[in-house]
């Protein structure tokens, strides 16, 4: 039993500073909007925060979109933020935002941001990858590939 119990502690300690470490790398990033303007995750503390990180090119980050724009608009007001961090180039990710008329912040990442997915528990660096922050800023939840809106749902409602 002694055994086990330090077998629990020895894990516990080394998994606490890795999820800190995820946080701290995403809270550290610096990121711009479509008009240029400086965005950071920090800045949005308080809220329950919903990144996803996606590109044009990629066809299930493309169909998983309209699913997180409107989940955005239905629990924006329940204090949860939906962000899009886009690994492209600007021209094509501000012509697919306009025509979806996607309503939630996107932010574009740099040559920087693919290192931020394996820190953040996506070592294939595939994408999409949705990472889930509660208000304090800790990573509670990651998944790489489409996301279905009942996992996402069953994910948020505990912080309605």
């Amino acid at each position: 039993m002694i055994r086990l119990r330090f077998c629990a502690l020895v894990l516990l300690c080394c998994w606490l500073p890795a999820l800190a470490t995820a946080a701290n790398v995403l809270d550290t990033s610096h990121f711009n909007d479509l008009n240029s303007r400086p965005a950071s995750i920090s800045a949005l503390r308080g809220k329950v925060i919903l990144v996803n990180f996606w590109a044009t090119w990629c066809a299930p980050c493309r169909k998983e979109m309209p699913m997180l724009n409107r989940l955005s608009s239905e629990w924006g007001r329940r204090g949860i933020q939906v962000v899009g961090i886009a690994l492209d180039n600007k021209p094509e990710v501000v012509a697919f935002v306009r025509q979806n008329k996607i309503r939630y912040p996107i932010w574009l990442g740099d040559d920087q941001s693919m290192d931020l997915l394996p820190a953040l528990g996506n070592a294939a660096i595939g994408l999409p990858f949705t990472v889930l922050l509660d208000r304090q800023g800790r990573q509670i939840a990651s998944w790489t590939g489409q996301l279905s809106e009942p996992l996402l749902v069953k994910a948020l409602a505990q912080y309605h």
